[in-house]
């Protein structure tokens, strides 16, 4: 692999057959969609490795004869006829399984590469396109791009399918997958403009309703669920990169903002780290479903572009008259409605966007697990932020020590946190105090101890007098913290 490129040869072991084939992958000549080329490509034995060295050299010669070989947008192609292929039939062979693994790591190999190496703001590198009789010839939809495609095979698969021993490995490489082809926002400014290109991403944003919706509440119960599998990262067909930064490790600023808080989600989501037990397939679909909601993208007011600028500084118009695209997974998560209670079904009150159901209770007790997580910080104010059915069955929960004590522990221990997550904690607090019931509430539930509190001992204190004291804690360490900076 990154040799010259050689024509693959039937009955050669699989070592060296899977050399010609992926030196056929990366070299020069172009493979139509409809070869068998790709059918034996993405057969190539799991076990079999490559180290860190060659996977770099094939990359360069990928990125270098892309341009002319399509061949990055035709091995995902592949991969969402595969998915399309184990959606339509209940149990998929396990030779599809294979392929579409295959298909899900090499292309997330490559495309990091040319994503990271791109030399414009509109990464005209990935060339995803393809002639349009080649389409029609392969049965593709010519009034769609060839994106949308992609990205809906992938959602459509990863809101429709369980996750189970036999299809967590493709969990785990689809998410991996979404995730660096998302990255390109990390090229852009603290909001996408109207004319940033993000190809992947805003191909999300025009899915249809349905797939919305699924893939919201699957990546919701990955979440919840936390499932846990055997993973043996012998099994991919590159060695891993060890420590060498790559686009989500070497991340200096980030593009995707939300609501109007100076907060940069990537940024935020790839700093995290949470102790205890972990589960990569929960830790992956929160990932993608935070990018998912928090992306935002702007545009012009055409009403306001038509006037007359006049003597008026375009740079200033541009910003006072752009607004947000709407996103619908930000809309799912802010329909969601609990599994046990649906409100809108007694009162008939009608939803806008796409509705999501989900078991509040459980919900609930994960967030209370996880808060020492970064990304489950996030979750928990987009939630009681976006969501007021979450944010009234948080605030009538009589176990409010479930999420407030983890909480109060991480702002007590306030120095080895990070501003963020100390910014995010307090925002919630503050949200959650503005209701009567809720101080009520946290003023009459005693706890036995408080453990985790050093000064001095703390025996029958209601979890109201606690959440006063760990803030006047914060108050003071914030100041001292401006003192030094001062």
């Amino acid at each position: 692999m990154g040799a010259a490129p050689s024509t693959p040869r039937g009955g050669a072991r699989p070592q060296h057959a899977a050399e010609n084939l992926m030196a056929a992958f990366v070299g020069e000549k172009p493979y139509p969609l409809s070869s068998d080329f790709w059918s034996q490509l993405l057969e190539v034995p799991l076990t079999l490795q490559w180290p860190q060295d060659r996977v770099l050299q094939a990359c360069q010669l990928f990125a270098q004869h892309n341009y002319h070989t399509n061949h990055l947008a035709k091995i995902l192609i592949h991969l969402a006829w595969c998915l399309q292929d184990l959606i339509s039939t209940s149990s998929g062979s396990a030779t599809a399984y294979r392929k579409s693994v295959n298909a899900a790591y090499i292309s997330s190999v490559f495309l990091k590469f040319i994503i990271e190496n791109a030399k414009g703001a509109n990464f005209e590198e990935l060339h995803l396109n393809l002639d349009k009789d080649e389409k029609r010839q392969c049965n593709l939809p010519t009034d769609q791009s060839i994106e949308v495609f992609i990205i809906r095979g992938m959602l459509s698969f990863v809101g429709s399918s369980d996750v189970s021993p036999r299809s967590c490995l493709l969990h785990h490489e689809l998410l991996n997958l979404m995730l660096v082809a998302m990255s390109t926002q990390l090229c852009s400014g603290p909001s996408p403009g109207p004319k940033d290109v993000h190809p992947f991403i805003d191909a999300a944003m025009l899915q249809e309703s349905a797939v919305v919706a699924s893939t919201v509440r699957k990546l919701l119960l990955n979440f919840i669920t936390r499932p846990r599998f055997p993973f043996d990262g012998s099994t991919y067909p590159f060695s891993p990169e060890g420590n060498q930064s790559g686009v989500l490790q070497r991340v200096g600023s980030v593009a995707a903002n939300f609501v109007l808080l100076p907060y940069y989600t990537f940024n935020y989501l790839l700093s995290s780290s949470s102790a205890g037990a972990r589960s990569p397939l929960a830790e992956k679909s929160l990932l993608v479903l935070l990018v998912l909601v928090h992306y935002r993208k702007c545009h012009v007011v055409k009403s306001l572009t038509d006037n007359n600028l006049g003597d008026v500084d375009s740079t200033t118009y541009l910003r006072e008259s752009s607004s947000f695209y709407e996103n619908p997974y930000c809309k799912a998560l802010e329909n969601a409605r609990d599994i046990e209670f649906d409100r809108v079904d007694i009162e008939g009150n009608a939803h806008n966007g796409p509705l999501v159901r989900l078991p509040f209770a459980s919900l609930f007790d994960t967030l209370g697990l996880c808060l020492s997580d970064e990304t489950s910080v996030l979750l928990l104010y987009s939630l009681v932020h976006g969501n007021s059915d979450f944010l009234e069955y948080v605030l009538v929960r009589t176990d409010l020590d479930t999420l407030l004590m983890p909480i109060l522990e991480t702002l007590y221990n306030a120095s080895r946190r990070t501003s963020n997550q100390i910014y995010m904690l307090l925002i919630i607090l503050l949200i959650l105090s503005q209701d009567s019931s809720f101080n009520a509430s946290i003023h009459k539930l005693m706890l036995p101890s408080v453990p985790w509190y050093e000064e001095r001992l703390l025996h029958h204190t209601s979890l109201g007098s606690l959440m006063v004291i760990v803030l006047i804690r914060t108050v003071k360490y914030n100041l001292s913290k401006l003192r030094i900076i001062t």
